[in-house]
C-alpha cells in the first residue's frame, strides 16, 4: 500500500511540475502584452497557491510554511521593480 502512495506523491509532483513550467514558459515568451508584470504576479499566486498545497498534501508542512512566508515577499519585490521602472521612465 505505501507503494501506492509514493507514486501518487510521484505523480502529483510532476504533475504540478509541468503546470508550472508551462505556465512559466507561456508568460516569459510573451512580451508583447500590455500590463505583463500584473499577469507574471497573478501567475505567481496561483503557482504559489498550488504549490503550498502541494507541501502539505505531501506532509511537509514545514516547507509550506516557508513557501507561504516567502512568496508574496517575491510578489512584492516583482511590483516594485516594475513601479519603479516606470516611474523611472516617466521621469526622463
Amino acid at each position: 500500500m505505501e507503494v501506492y502512495i509514493d507514486i501518487v506523491k510521484d505523480i502529483l509532483i510532476f504533475i504540478s511540475s509541468l503546470g508550472i513550467l508551462l505556465a512559466s514558459y507561456r508568460l516569459w515568451v510573451e512580451k508583447d502584452r500590455k500590463n505583463i508584470i500584473y499577469a507574471r504576479i497573478h501567475i505567481l499566486g496561483v503557482i504559489d497557491c498550488a504549490c503550498f498545497l502541494i507541501f502539505i498534501a505531501l506532509g511537509e508542512p514545514l516547507l509550506a510554511f516557508v513557501y507561504l512566508i516567502l512568496a508574496p515577499f517575491l510578489a512584492h519585490a516583482i511590483a516594485n521593480a516594475a513601479y519603479n521602472d516606470k516611474l523611472d521612465k516617466l521621469s526622463k
